[in-house]
């Protein structure tokens, strides 16, 4: 999957466009833990979300703890 098919999938899904690279990022890793994304893919897109600027939500969990 492309980052603007993922982008797509998102509108699609929520009804509106993603607000920030952090909450497409969500929605990556949301659809990968789901099954909806093969590993590769989602490494892919992992990265370039994160040179986007994204942060993971989860990765801010653990460094609130």
């Amino acid at each position: 999957m492309r980052l603007n098919e993922l982008e797509a999938a998102f509108k699609e899904r929520k009804e509106h466009s993603p607000r920030s690279a952090d909450e497409l990022l969500d929605y990556c890793q949301h659809q990968y833990m789901s099954g909806n994304l093969e590993v590769n893919s989602y490494r892919q897109l992992f990265q370039k979300l994160t040179e986007k600027g994204a942060h993971s939500s989860h990765e801010q969990e653990l460094e609130e703890v």
